[in-house]
């Protein structure tokens, strides 16, 4: 019964159990799936159990099933069968985390026979491996994968390690990469690759191209990708390195910018938000990023360490400038009259040979515009002594306001008191006009009315936080407590205006009667009704 000193199959001590299963009734596939818990090759049940392994197998070492009936990559190959592309079961693969050149092998033979033994996984599985095993059992317990990430970089590891296959070896896994890395293109095609999928769907839904190169030149990337070959991968067509990774806190997440996302959420305008973040120390424009990536990794791009299309994409802000205007009208060459000064001016410069001091030029003629700059340049005293102002109703009414209010040299509290007792005062028409167009609205007393319930606790907290704001909103508090303020200020305009426009009725009247004794003494008059 036996073959040399091989032992037939269903005596071989490494079978024989699962040949006794079989006997005992249990079906095929629970015999199989015992032996794939076991990490033996279940179409060993499909042999003849009454030869030797060796005999039906040979002696080349390859004991694993054909790469088709391979457990790991059957499903691939059944995709076939039902008439998917090769290039979309590639793509399924590497989804996966698995290599998609694994297609171009030969299902007929095992994979073991087709690769190097320098290939083997001979390492634990990464989320069973003891320097990393503690992070995944934080990803089970629910932690949010930046967190995980963060968690490894604060102890000195890769990041990148998380978003590794956790059911391979880290060493089966690293030498992949690196064999990418020396020259093997296994991205797929530009069209379908998940950077820049979304600008071809657009081409397909009709869009032109000058819109789509727009879209992907706001989005910080190179243009010029559209011109290359969606059926090519981009690393085979621009001979880039590899991406950077991503491997930092989303920027929404990341706990020194979280809080102004959240600003954003709650309602607050973008360009409030810019103040706030540049108010506390920090660089506006990070609003401007994307949230879903870390700020690392979008400055690092930004820097050109992106590789590939994405490099140079981003400009140098240009210093901003304000230049003087100089007001004055072209002459016309053709009417320029002979012997003018005009005329004896006319070539006497070369403007191609002329030199001069650009730096000159750009003290007497512009003035720098950057904020951050002309803030260098005040004194700290300045900074420390002025007081930043709290705004509460729209800025030009505001502004407006102040101009007016700077006119009249009156305590707020003592115009509030005049009002509400009808005082016009030394007040002429045109003050009384312009307190009563600044009183506030229905809007703005409810904005007035919140800021003030701050300072209820006692009268030093109200005096202080009025103190911060505009002159304009230092008046509409003290008007707030003047109950028909506007038609009490209707009432004193009457009464300031009431002498003069009694004057100039009685003036209408006096011209009226004269007029009327004229028509009556008027003998010409008597003399045309006489007739």
């Amino acid at each position: 019964s036996e073959e040399g000193e091989e032992p037939i199959l269903k005596n071989d001590p490494n079978y024989e159990k699962y040949f006794k299963m079989l006997k005992m009734g249990l079906p095929m596939e629970a015999v199989q799936h015992s032996m794939k818990r076991d990490g033996k090759d279940p179409t060993i049940m499909d042999l003849d159990p009454h030869k030797s392994l060796k005999s039906q197998r040979g002696g080349g070492g390859d004991d694993g099933p054909a790469l088709k009936d391979d457990p790991e990559y059957q499903k691939y190959f059944k995709m076939l069968k039902m008439g998917l592309p090769m290039g979309a079961v590639q793509n399924a693969l590497q989804r996966d985390g698995k290599d998609p050149s694994i297609m171009d092998l030969d299902p007929e033979k095992s994979l073991k026979s087709q690769i190097k033994k320098d290939d083997e996984d001979d390492g634990p599985p990464l989320e069973e491996d003891p320097e990393y095993e503690k992070y995944f059992k934080m990803l089970k317990m629910g932690l949010p994968i930046g967190a995980v990430k963060n968690a490894l970089q604060r102890d000195g590891k890769d990041p990148t390690i998380m978003d590794l296959d956790p059911n391979k070896s880290i060493k089966s896994q690293l030498s992949a990469n690196s064999k990418e890395q020396e020259g093997e293109d296994t991205g797929p095609p530009l069209k379908e690759d998940p950077e820049f999928e979304k600008y071809f769907k657009m081409l397909k839904m009709g869009l032109p191209i000058g819109a789509v190169k727009n879209a992907i030149q706001r989005d910080g990337k190179d243009p010029g990708i559209m011109d290359l070959d969606p059926e090519k991968t981009l690393k085979s067509q621009t001979g880039a390195q590899e991406e950077l990774r991503d491997t930092g806190v989303p920027l929404k997440d990341d706990p020194e910018y979280s809080k102004y996302f959240k600003m954003l959420k709650m309602g607050l305008p973008l360009g409030a938000v810019k103040n706030a973040v540049q108010r506390d120390g920090k660089d506006s424009s990070i609003m401007d990023l994307d949230q879903d990536k870390s700020v690392a990794f979008q400055l690092a791009k930004a820097k050109g360490g992106g590789g590939g299309a994405n490099r140079g994409v981003r400009k140098k802000a240009k210093k901003k400038v304000r230049r003087k205007k100089i007001y004055w009208t072209p002459i016309d060459p053709e009417k320029v009259v002979e012997g003018s000064l005009w005329e004896m001016a006319k070539g006497i410069v070369d403007f191609r040979k002329l030199s001069f001091d650009h730096k000159e030029f750009e003290s007497l003629f512009t003035e720098d515009m950057n904020p951050s700059e002309k803030k260098q340049k005040t004194s700290d005293d300045k900074k420390s002594a002025k007081k930043e102002n709290v705004q509460l109703i729209d800025g030009k009414r505001s502004m407006n306001g102040g101009i007016i209010l700077s006119r009249i040299k009156l305590e707020y509290a003592t115009i509030a008191k005049m009002v509400n007792e009808m005082d016009s005062g030394d007040f002429d028409s045109t003050q009384l006009k312009a307190l009563n167009e600044f009183l506030p609205t229905d809007e703005e007393r409810g904005s007035l009315t919140g800021y003030m319930e701050k300072g209820k606790g006692s009268p030093e907290e109200a005096k202080e936080i009025t103190s911060v704001l505009p002159e304009c909103e230092k008046y509409m508090i003290a008007m707030l407590d003047v109950k028909n303020a506007s038609k009490k200020f209707d009432a004193m305009l009457f009464k300031v205006l009431f002498d003069s426009r009694l004057d100039e009725l009685v003036e209408s009247i006096e011209v009226v009667k004269k007029a009327c004794n004229e028509v009556r003494n008027s003998e010409r008059l008597r003399k045309m009704f006489a007739m």
